[in-house]
C-alpha cells in the first residue's frame, strides 16, 4: 500500500470517528421528566451540542447567566443536563449526597483519584478525614507554625524582593509573584518550611513549573480531555493527537515535581531529619493516619493529593489575589482607605474593609467558574422541580455572584456594598458567594488560603502604594481554572508613608 493510500485511510477513519461523536452527541435520550425545565437552547432536549459549542468558545458561563437572568433560576442546558443559579437549588444538590460525575475521572496521579476528584460521597468523606483536622480554621488561625512560615516568607523572600523593585524603579509581575507566594506558603504547610519550595526567590525554577501548571490547565485543552474523551482517544489510535504535546509535557513536569518534594519530604521524616530540624510539615501526621497500607502505595496516595492542594492552592489563591491587586490599583481611592485603616489597627486582621475587599474579589472574580457537575443519586427535588435519578446539574460561582438582587451592579467590584451591613444582610450576601463552595465537598484549604490572602495584603498595603503600567488583558477566562487572558499583570509598588501599629 502506497503512503498516500495510508495517510488517506487514516483521514477517512478520522472523518467517519468525528462524524459518529457528532451522531452520538446529538441522538442522546431525551429525558423526558424534565419537560417542565425551560431550554437554554431549543436543542437542549436532544443533544449537548449547544453546550459543547459554548465551552469551546470559552462562552459558557455569561451565556448561561444570560439565559438565567431571561429564563429563571433552573434552565435545562443538555438532554439529561440542569444549570443552578440560586443557593435553594445550590444547596439541595451540593449539600446532599449527589455524587461527582464522571468529568473528575480524569484528575488522577500517580493511580488515584486526588481528593475534590473522588466521586462518591462516602469514599470522599473517608478520605477528607486525612486532612480534616490539619485543615480546620481553629488549626490554622492558632498554628504558631503557620505563623512563622508566613513570617518568614513574607518578610525574607517577598518583602525584600519589593523593597528592591521599588528602590529601584522597576514594574513587577504580580500574577508570577502571587502564584509564587501562594506555592511557597502551600508547600512550607503541607511538607514543611525546609521541603517546601522558595519560588519567590528562585525565578527561573517558579517559571518553569507555573508555565507546566498553566499548560496543563489551558483552556482548550481542557475541554478536549474533559468532555471530548472518547473522541480524544479514537483519534489517538489512529496516530492523530487533538492534544496538544505540550500539555502531555506539562503533565510529567507537574507529575516529577509533586513526586520529587512528596518522596524527599516522606524520606526525610522516615529517616528523622525534621525532627532535628523542627519541620514535619503534614505529611507525617497523614502518613501514619493511612495504617496498614503499603509505603508505595501511601507515598502514591498522598502525591496525588498533594497535587489537588499544590495546583489549587496555588493558582486558585495567586488568581484571586492577582485580581484584588489590579482592583486595588485601579481604585486608588479604596487603596488608600485601606492602607489607612490597617495603620489605625493594633489587629489589622479586624479592618473590614479588608474584609470587603477580599469578599467583593471573591464574588467578582472567583478562581474557577466551572464546570461543577454533580449526578442526582435518586430522584429528587431542586427548587420545585422535580429531578430523575441521574440528572447532572452543575451551578458556578460567576453566576451566582452576579445576582442582581442581592448584589445591585453586579458587574462592579464595590467593597463598600459589604461594609456598614447588618449581619443579618451580610450573612445571606455570603451565602451567594461560592468561591469556596458548600456542603461536605467545600474546599478544604479554604482557611489556609484566607489567612494567606489576608497577611499578604496586609504586608504589602500597609507599606505600599500600587499603580498599573501600560493596559494588561484582564479579562477572566471562562474555564475551569479562570486566570487572566493576558497571564500578565504589571504593577509598579511605591513605598507610602504611613506604617502599622503592629
Amino acid at each position: 500500500m502506497m503512503v498516500s493510500d495510508i495517510v488517506l485511510a487514516a483521514a477517512i477513519a478520522a472523518a467517519l470517528k468525528l462524524v459518529l461523536w457528532i451522531y452520538e452527541s446529538a441522538r442522546q435520550p431525551t429525558n423526558g421528566q424534565l419537560h417542565a425545565i425551560t431550554n437554554a437552547h431549543f436543542s437542549t432536549p436532544f443533544s449537548r451540542l449547544w453546550l459543547l459549542w459554548i465551552r469551546a468558545t470559552g462562552e459558557e458561563f455569561t451565556k448561561c447567566l444570560e439565559a438565567h437572568r431571561t429564563l429563571g433560576p433552573i434552565i435545562r442546558i443538555g438532554p439529561n443536563e440542569i444549570s443552578i443559579n440560586h443557593v435553594d437549588g445550590v444547596r439541595t444538590v451540593y449539600g446532599g449526597n449527589w455524587d461527582k460525575s464522571s468529568m473528575y475521572d480524569k484528575f488522577t496521579y500517580f493511580g488515584f483519584s486526588p481528593l475534590f476528584a473522588i466521586r462518591q460521597g462516602k469514599s470522599h468523606a473517608e478520605r477528607k478525614r486525612l486532612f480534616t483536622h490539619v485543615f480546620s480554621k481553629s488549626t490554622i488561625v492558632n498554628s504558631a507554625k503557620l505563623n512563622d512560615l508566613l513570617q518568614s516568607i513574607l518578610t525574607a523572600r517577598l518583602l525584600p524582593r519589593l523593597r528592591q523593585a521599588s528602590d529601584n524603579g522597576d514594574d513587577v509581575e504580580v500574577f508570577s509573584l502571587t502564584r509564587e507566594y501562594s506555592m511557597d506558603v502551600v508547600t512550607g504547610y503541607l511538607y514543611g518550611k525546609e521541603n517546601g519550595t522558595n519560588w519567590l526567590e528562585n525565578h527561573d525554577n517558579a517559571a518553569h513549573h507555573l508555565t507546566a501548571f498553566q499548560q496543563y490547565a489551558e483552556r482548550l485543552a481542557f475541554f478536549a480531555i474533559t468532555d471530548l474523551h472518547s473522541l480524544v482517544t479514537s483519534f489517538k489510535r489512529l496516530g492523530i493527537d487533538l492534544v496538544p504535546p505540550s500539555v502531555d509535557m506539562a503533565y510529567e513536569t507537574i507529575s516529577s515535581f509533586l513526586w520529587d518534594i512528596t518522596t524527599r519530604t516522606i524520606d526525610s521524616f522516615k529517616n528523622g531529619e525534621t525532627e532535628v530540624k523542627g519541620d514535619t510539615g503534614i505529611l507525617k501526621d497523614v502518613w501514619q493516619k493511612l495504617g496498614n497500607v503499603t509505603a508505595e502505595e501511601k507515598t502514591r496516595l498522598i502525591a496525588s493529593d498533594m497535587g489537588d492542594q499544590l495546583h489549587a492552592g496555588h493558582v486558585a489563591t495567586g488568581t484571586m489575589l492577582t485580581y484584588l491587586m489590579w482592583e486595588l490599583s485601579r481604585n486608588i481611592d479604596i487603596q488608600t482607605r485601606l492602607r489607612r485603616e490597617l495603620a489605625s489597627l493594633n489587629d489589622p486582621y479586624s479592618s473590614e474593609l479588608l474584609d470587603a475587599v477580599l469578599l467583593e474579589t471573591y464574588r467578582m472574580y472567583p478562581a474557577g467558574y466551572g464546570p461543577f457537575p454533580r449526578v442526582a443519586s435518586e430522584n429528587s427535588t431542586v427548587h420545585g422541580f422535580a429531578i430523575p435519578k441521574g440528572t447532572i446539574a452543575s451551578a458556578s460561582p460567576f453566576m451566582l455572584g452576579r445576582n442582581a438582587a442581592m448584589f445591585p451592579n453586579p458587574d462592579f467590584w464595590l467593597p463598600g456594598r459589604w461594609v456598614g451591613v447588618d449581619s443579618d444582610k451580610k450573612r445571606q450576601m455570603q451565602r451567594w458567594v461560592w468561591m469556596f463552595m458548600s456542603g461536605p465537598r467545600i474546599c478544604i484549604g479554604e482557611h489556609l488560603a484566607v489567612i494567606a490572602m489576608k497577611r499578604f495584603v496586609i504586608e504589602i498595603y500597609s507599606r505600599y502604594e500600587t499603580t498599573i503600567i501600560g493596559d494588561p488583558d484582564m479579562t477572566q477566562l471562562e474555564t475551569f481554572f479562570s486566570v487572566p487572558a493576558g497571564a500578565s499583570l504589571p504593577l509598579k509598588f511605591r513605598r507610602g508613608p504611613l506604617k502599622t501599629n503592629r
